[in-house]
């Protein structure tokens, strides 16, 4: 028996390996058959867009919306959608979908690690207790599949970096770049410091061992430049190379940005995940050992999230992102080693963990399907074409005693979006549809334009009732201006306090979470 065990176990066989892996693909799997359209909260509006793109020629459809496509930094999961929901049923090929953006960062975690240190081991397994997270709960999809195609990629061009084969390392490292751009821009970030910090670790030890060269300096600078060319090429193309304001400095939320990648609907569950988490990498602090360069790719990304923003160029939520990235690294460049009896232990309370979040996330999403049904309840009710205008019921701060479904701790509210229903189930119009062509491949078309704000959320009811105030409809409605001109029906979202009545509004189906009110015409003396 050798001094060290592990997590990282060199007597595990490859059988055992295998057997752990599927046991863990179960696990995550399972919430995923409890419901058809899942909490996250940006999911649903996803759907909706990929499912417009899969029906381009619908009849009502089309006279709404336009698909536009262009060279945008979040069109990975639109074209796979576009494809898959062709040949499949909506919410089959959507839950596929957004499994595919849970299961990336792992499988990716797990590549890497096993190219790096050169055999498969358990730790990297333990990334699934990172699967669940806050990034996935907002449903950032195209970014999560890009950080695992990122792990993918690096670990790739490390491999032929090792193996002496530089020219597949750098075209099948300029191929995955332009990939990853086309998903999520953080993606290209993340390849491009895994695959620095290791070219700058290979220096170093030349460097150490006096064999460094000039040459070898310029030649890894432009291998590096070759295969990050086509991203920068993009980029330049995008709509992301035009300046945007930047969003403010998270501050002290940052300490709770920091626990994104273990944040589920419980904050005790988050807060037990981020104890053990640390807590095994502080027992084996001692023992850690780390992929080339991978203190140096921590670091910068430490740095970056100390000092960034919440918003850059559109992009939202910006620390919580770095948060994630730095937690999937210390699971694929680390390889904490404890004393074999320790390691058993830990690996059955990291496994415990993992499956109990699985099963408190599994009975959630089944608790979320009595909502769901009252929300298709109440649009049953809205005729093929009509348009329908969104109010919220909810404060901005979630009140105390609301379903787990609905909130995320920390964050806000999850289901400002399941209204796209409309456009899935109703071919209705929903003006809050994602469909800005700086973003997506997809535009509103005339005269609906007029009546839609992509990117923003519901109005409060109360706002009905009132001269809609102009930086509220810059900002978040510029359709509430006569709205009960350009809208057929108002559907009433999730009241959680007492609402004052709006004039003209006929109740078609009333329910705790949904209700769908008639817009009548108002006679004017």
């Amino acid at each position: 028996m050798q001094p060290h065990g592990d997590l990282n176990d060199d007597t595990a066989s490859p059988s055992r390996w295998w057997l752990a892996a599927a046991a863990l693909a179960v696990a995550l799997a399972v919430p995923f058959v409890m419901i058809d359209l899942p909490p996250v909260l940006d999911y649903p509006n996803h759907l909706a867009r990929y499912f417009v793109l899969a029906h381009p020629t619908d009849p009502l459809l089309s006279q709404m919306y336009e698909p536009r496509w262009a060279i945008l930094p979040n069109l990975g999961m639109d074209v796979l959608g576009a494809l898959l929901l062709r040949v499949t049923d909506v919410h089959i090929g959507g839950r596929m979908l957004l499994a595919l953006s849970l299961f990336a960062p792992v499988i990716g975690v797990v590549v890497y690690s096993r190219v790096v240190f050169g055999r498969l081991t358990y730790w990297p397994l333990a990334s699934g207790l990172a699967a669940y997270n806050g990034i996935f709960f907002m449903g950032f999809m195209n970014f999560l599949l890009s950080l695992g195609l990122a792990f993918m990629a690096a670990a790739g061009w490390i491999a032929w970096r090792r193996q002496g084969n530089t020219a597949l390392a750098v075209i099948v490292g300029a191929l995955f770049s332009a990939v990853i751009f086309l998903c999520h821009i953080f993606g290209v970030v993340l390849f491009a410091l895994l695959i620095g910090a290791f070219e700058l670790a290979r220096l170093d030890a030349e460097r150490r061992a006096d064999t460094l060269t000039a040459r070898d300096v310029v030649q890894t600078a432009l291998l590096g430049m070759g295969a990050l060319a086509p991203a920068l090429v993009l980029y330049v193309m995008s709509p992301l190379s035009e300046g945007a304001p930047l969003g403010p400095w998270g501050g002290l939320h940052k300490l709770w940005d920091l626990l994104t990648p273990f944040l589920v609907y419980s904050k005790p569950l988050t807060l037990l995940t981020a104890v053990a988490f640390f807590s095994v990498l502080i027992l084996a602090r001692r023992q850690l050992r780390f992929a080339p360069g991978g203190v140096l790719v921590l670091a910068v990304l430490g740095a970056i999230f100390i000092v960034t923003p919440t918003a850059i160029k559109g992009g939202t939520f910006v620390d919580n992102r770095i948060a994630l990235m730095i937690a999937l690294v210390l699971f694929a460049g680390v390889e904490p080693q404890l004393p074999p009896r320790s390691a058993i232990v830990v690996g059955v309370i990291l496994a415990a963990l993992i499956g109990l979040r699985s099963g408190y996330i599994a009975s959630v999403w089944a608790s979320h399907r009595e909502n769901l049904a009252e929300l298709r309840s109440a649009i049953a009710k809205v005729e093929p074409g009509k348009r329908v205008l969104v109010a919220r019921g909810y404060p901005i701060e979630p009140p105390p005693g609301v379903p787990a479904a609905w909130v995320l701790p920390g964050i806000g509210w999850l289901q400002s979006h399941m209204p796209a229903l409309l456009v899935i189930e109703r071919r209705a119009f929903w003006p809050l549809l994602f469909a800005d062509a700086s973003q997506q491949p997809l535009v509103v078309k005339p005269p609906y334009d007029r009546s839609a704000h992509p990117l923003s959320d519901p109005v409060h009811w109360s706002m009905l009732n009132k001269e809609p105030d102009p930086d509220v409809v810059r900002v978040l409605a510029r359709y509430l201006p006569d709205w009960r001109t350009k809208f057929d029906n108002v559907l009433l979202l999730a009241p959680t306090e007492k609402l004052e009545p709006v004039r003209g509004l006929t109740p078609l189906y009333e329910s705790a979470f949904a209700t769908l009110y008639r817009i009548e015409p108002i006679r004017t003396r």
